[in-house]
Order: C-alpha cells, then sequence, then structure tokens
C-alpha cells in the first residue's frame, strides 16, 4: 500500500510539534514505525489490536466509509491520547489528519472531518505534501 501524506496531516503534525505534545524521539522511535505499518496493510497483526487501530466512527456509532484512525495512548511528557486519521482508498492511505482526543465528542467531530477530507480526496481536491516509501 502506498503512504500519502496530504497537507492536513502536514499542516497538523506541525502544530502538534508546536504544542511539544510528542518529542522527536517519539516520532522516529513510535509513531513514524507505527505509521509505515500501513505498507502492508491490512495484513500486518497490528491492525487487528483494538487499541492501536480501529474504524473512524461518528454521531450513533456509524463508520466512515473508507475512514480509520491510529491510535496512540500516553504519548509525551504529558502522556496524551494522540490519534491520527486515515483514509484507505484504493491502494493507498492516505494520512488525515493527527490530533490529541481530549473528548469522545472530539472524536466524533473528527471523524465528520475525515468524512469530509475523503470526499475532497475522491474529487482529488487535496494537497499532496509527500509519501513515506
Amino acid at each position: 500500500m502506498n503512504i500519502i501524506i496530504t497537507e492536513w496531516a502536514l499542516q497538523s503534525y506541525s502544530d502538534l510539534v508546536g504544542g511539544a505534545y510528542f518529542t522527536p524521539q517519539d516520532y522516529w522511535q513510535k509513531l513514524r514505525p507505527d505509521v509505515e505499518k500501513l505498507k502492508n496493510f491490512p495484513h500486518d497483526p497490528f491492525f487487528s489490536v483494538n487499541n492501536f487501530w480501529g474504524p473512524a466512527t461518528g454521531r450513533g456509532g456509524i463508520h466512515v466509509v473508507g475512514g480509520y484512525k491510529m491510535k496512540w495512548h500516553n504519548i509525551g511528557a504529558g502522556s496524551v491520547q494522540l490519534r491520527l486519521s486515515v483514509a484507505i482508498l484504493s491502494n493507498n492511505a492516505y494520512l488525515c489528519r493527527a490530533y490529541v482526543k481530549t473528548s469522545d465528542a472530539q472524536d466524533k467531530r473528527e471523524a465528520a472531518k475525515l468524512k469530509d477530507h475523503i470526499q475532497d480526496i475522491r474529487s482529488g481536491r487535496y494537497q499532496l505534501r509527500g509519501s513515506i516509501q
């Protein structure tokens, strides 16, 4: 699977680094290797671990078609709950937006944003910022 970095992902990464939510060591030793697991989606066993990976769900528990989230617990000095929304379309994993989970309601709002991002990706209305090889 190809891993595509969108403008949304790059901007949210920049915001999280600026907010000191995780360290460069967290990124290189934990976050980046986990994201690279998307190359083997869905065959890597981590994708069957609910604490690591799951469908993005909106209000009423409705799953966002093609939408998922990676989950990290107790990341950084503040021990935050970090999430990365991912759109799986064809043979591509689009990294859409990373955020610190503060509540279930916020998680639902992020799922709604992911749904919009998926529509934008399907329509070609997104900015490609790179890929992970």
